[in-house]
């Protein structure tokens, strides 16, 4: 069975392939686990998402795990990630802050061999 590491890696190849070759910034646990090859696996991606921030904070990336939401909040217009995410960024504002920098960067400058190697 492949390791955390492992999915955090392909999970933070594939986000970043997605909004090169698309608008899309928010996925659901569902799409995320179905674009990773884990379709009906999205309650175990928490360990992952823990390491794809990790990445991000020492690649000086912004933190797409912010940008990873439940189907619920994505239709109500939430858009809230997990709770550990919450905390991180201190509330609401810190992590609206942090969705925004997702948002707003120019993700085609990053090539993910490159950051996870």
């Amino acid at each position: 069975m492949a390791s955390n590491e492992f999915w955090a890696n392909r999970i933070f190849s594939e986000y970043v392939r997605l909004r090169q070759s698309s608008d899309k910034v928010f996925v659901t646990y569902g799409d995320l686990a179905e674009m990773i090859g884990r379709k009906g696996e999205h309650r175990l991606l928490g360990a992952s998402l823990d390491i794809v921030r990790a990445i991000c904070e020492q690649a000086s990336l912004p933190d797409i795990a912010t940008v990873v939401v439940d189907q619920q909040s994505l239709r109500s217009g939430e858009v809230k990630p997990s709770p550990k995410a919450l905390e991180k960024y201190g509330g609401w504002p810190g992590l609206r802050a942090e969705q925004g920098r997702v948002l707003a960067f120019d993700w085609n400058a990053v090539e993910p061999e490159k950051v996870i190697a």
